[in-house]
């Protein structure tokens, strides 16, 4: 396999890696938070916490919370399959551009859902953070688009 090609081919297995350790340390956050895993799970995110927190200047009930922490896990579980499937079809420009844009649009829509949430919520702490994946997640869709293969 062309080196270039396998460069672009390793930055989607580290995205696909990297949102699945997101996916499943929300996942186990997500099971904490309704009993099934103890409180002493290492593993969890703390981000069902992060949620309550950063809603509680409008009242948002918990359920609220659950449901859109839900969404999430959902949202987050379908962009890590996406780009599983990206960094298998991938061989070059010439092959597996739709799921490679599917993984792309789904995980840059989320960073931008995230980022539109931190301003209405005033979460600004937050928004550096989310602010910073999306941008570098687009770096890797513009790397895997402009370097050259050949």
């Amino acid at each position: 396999m062309n080196h270039k090609i396998f460069l672009k081919r390793s930055l989607l297995l580290f995205w696909a890696v990297w949102l699945t350790v997101v996916f499943l340390s929300n996942l186990a956050d997500a099971g904490k938070a309704v009993g099934l895993l103890g409180e002493s799970w290492a593993f969890a995110s703390g981000n069902f916490k992060v949620i309550k927190e950063t809603t509680a200047r409008y009242a948002i009930p918990d359920l609220v919370n659950a449901i859109l922490f839900a969404g999430v896990i959902l949202w987050q579980l379908v962009a890590t399959l996406l780009f599983w499937g990206a960094a298998w079809a991938f061989r070059g420009r010439q092959s597996g551009h739709r799921i490679l844009y599917l993984a792309f649009t789904t995980s840059l829509l989320l960073w931008g859902v995230f980022l539109i949430a931190d301003e209405v919520l005033i979460a600004f702490p937050l928004a550096s953070t989310h602010f910073r994946l999306f941008i570098a997640q687009l770096v890797t869709l513009l790397a895997i688009e402009l370097l050259p293969e050949g």
